[in-house]
C-alpha cells in the first residue's frame, strides 16, 4: 500500500454545491446479495471507494464477474467457488456480509473473522446465532468460522444485542432467510435506511419480505432468486459530514434534497446547536456563515437515533461551540481514537467512560495528526479545515474507504487540500 498524506491549509470560507455519492453502507450488502442468484445484478450510483473495491475483489476470488464503470456495477455469480481468504477479509469488516448469501446459495461457507476500522470489539455472535436458528451448524477454529446447513428452515429470530440491533447481522440473516423453507420472523431487526435498501433489492430479485423499515421483518422463503437492477440510496453519512463541514468553516453550502426521515436525529441536534438549514424539495441549503454554535448533549444509537458514524465529526464541530458538550457513544463505546489527535490541534476534550466532554470554543491550530479509522479521519479533515495554518493528516487511506473523491469535492468548494505520495505531491 502506498503511503500518502494530505496537507490542508485551514481558515478558508467555503462556498458552492456538493454532490453526494451513493451509500457505501448500502452498496456493500447489496453486492453481497448478488451471491444469491446465478443471474446478473446491476447496481447504479455505486461510489468509487476502497471498500467497494475490496468487496469486488472478494466476489472475483469467488469466481464471479465484477465490473465497475461510471458508477454502475455489474455482477454475475454464476457458480461461486472457494471461500474468502484472510488477506481479503482482514481489510474490511463488511466482508462478513457474504456469509449469509453463500450459505443460502450453496449450503456452506468458511470465512476468517472480519477486520476493518479499529473500533474496539465488534463480535459477530448475533450473526452466527441467527444463522444457527435457521438450521446452520457453526464451528470456529484457527480464526476461521465454518457455517454449514443441509437445509435452511424458517424460524423466529431475535437479533438484539447489548448495543442494540446489528446492521450487518440483519443483512446476513435476511439474505439467508429469503431462500429458507417456510416463514422467518426477525425481531429487533436493524431499521437503518441501508437495510431498507437491501430489502428493496431482494424484493426486486423475487424475495417476499413484509415489515420493511420496521424492527420486525417477516420473510417467506422462495426457491430461487433472479437478477435485478437497482439504484443505491444517497450516502447519509457523507451528507451529514458536509453539513458539519459548512458549520465548522462558517460556510454556506448547497447539498442535494434529502428525506428528512433518514436525517431526523442529525437535523434535530444541529437545530439545538443553532444551525440554519433549509430543506427543500430540490436542494438543502446550510447557512454556516450565520451560525453561532451552541453546545449539545447527544447519544449515539441505532437508527433512528443519532448515527455513530457522525460522532467523531460532531466532536470536531463542538470544539467550536461556546460551552460544554457531552457526546456519549452507545454503539461502539471505544470509538474515540480521534480525541487525542484533536487535542494535538488545540481541542479541550475529556474522556469519561463512553462519553467525550468537549469544552469550547477553542482556537484550533494546524498540526501533524493520524487517522486510525474512517470517520475519525473525516473528523480530522474537518478540524484541519477550521484550524489556523497547515495540517498534515496521515492514515488517509481510511478516509478513502468511505468518501468518494473527498479531496476533489473539498477543492471544488474552495478548500486548500493537497495529497502527497512518497515525498512527491500528487496532481489535484
Amino acid at each position: 500500500m502506498v503511503d500518502e498524506v494530505v496537507r490542508i491549509v485551514g481558515g478558508r470560507t467555503l462556498a458552492g454545491a456538493v454532490a453526494i455519492a451513493g451509500a457505501k453502507n448500502a452498496g456493500l450488502p447489496l453486492l453481497a446479495a448478488s451471491l444469491l442468484t446465478d443471474e446478473e445484478v446491476v447496481l447504479h450510483r455505486v461510489p468509487e471507494l476502497r471498500d467497494i473495491g475490496f468487496m469486488g475483489d472478494i466476489l472475483q476470488k469467488l469466481q464471479g464477474e465484477f465490473v465497475h464503470s461510471g458508477g454502475t456495477v455489474r455482477v454475475r455469480m454464476e457458480n461461486p467457488r472457494g471461500n474468502p481468504d484472510y488477506d481479503a477479509v482482514r481489510l474490511m469488516r463488511a466482508s462478513v456480509c457474504v456469509m449469509g448469501p453463500l450459505v443460502a446459495r450453496r449450503g456452506e461457507v468458511q470465512i476468517p473473522l472480519p477486520g476493518g476500522c479499529v473500533l474496539g470489539a465488534r463480535p459477530i455472535d448475533l450473526h452466527l446465532r441467527g444463522l444457527e436458528r435457521l438450521g446452520c451448524s457453526i464451528s470456529l477454529r484457527n480464526g476461521l468460522v465454518h457455517v454449514a446447513a443441509r437445509r435452511l428452515r424458517g424460524a423466529n429470530i431475535f437479533l438484539g444485542g447489548r448495543h442494540g440491533s446489528t446492521v450487518t447481522g440483519t443483512a446476513n440473516v435476511l439474505c439467508a432467510a429469503v431462500l429458507a423453507e417456510g416463514i422467518t420472523q426477525i425481531q429487533s431487526a436493524a431499521c437503518e435506511p441501508e437495510v431498507v435498501d437491501l430489502c428493496h433489492l431482494l424484493c426486486k430479485m423475487g424475495a417476499r419480505i413484509d415489515g420493511i423499515g420496521s424492527p420486525t421483518l417477516t420473510i417467506e422463503g422462495v426457491g430461487r432468486l433472479h437478477g435485478a437492477e437497482h439504484t443505491l440510496i444517497p450516502d447519509r453519512i457523507e451528507f451529514g459530514t458536509f453539513l458539519l463541514i459548512a458549520l465548522i468553516t462558517h460556510s454556506d453550502l448547497v447539498l442535494p434534497a434529502i428525506e428528512s426521515v433518514a436525517h431526523g436525529a442529525l437535523l434535530d441536534i444541529l437545530a439545538q446547536a443553532g444551525a440554519s438549514i433549509e430543506v427543500g424539495p430540490e436542494r438543502t441549503f446550510i447557512r454556516g456563515s450565520a451560525c453561532e454554535l451552541r453546545p449539545v448533549e447527544l447519544t449515539t444509537l441505532p437508527f433512528p437515533g443519532f448515527p455513530t458514524d457522525l460522532q467523531a465529526p460532531m466532536c470536531a464541530l463542538m470544539t467550536q461551540a461556546a460551552g460544554i458538550s457531552v457526546l456519549t457513544e452507545r454503539v461502539y463505546p471505544s470509538r474515540f481514537s480521534h480525541v487525542a489527535e484533536l487535542e494535538r490541534m488545540g481541542g479541550h476534550i475529556l474522556l469519561e467512560g463512553p462519553s467525550a466532554i468537549v469544552r469550547g470554543p477553542t482556537k484550533l491550530s494546524g498540526a501533524p495528526v493520524t487517522a486510525t479509522e474512517l470517520r475519525g479521519g473525516a473528523c480530522l479533515y474537518m478540524a484541519a479545515l477550521a484550524a489556523e495554518g497547515e495540517s498534515v493528516i496521515r492514515g488517509v487511506e481510511h478516509v478513502d474507504r468511505g468518501y468518494e473523491n473527498f479531496d476533489a469535492k473539498l477543492r471544488s468548494i474552495g478548500a486548500v487540500v493537497e495529497r502527497e505520495c512518497l515525498g512527491q505531491r500528487l496532481a489535484p
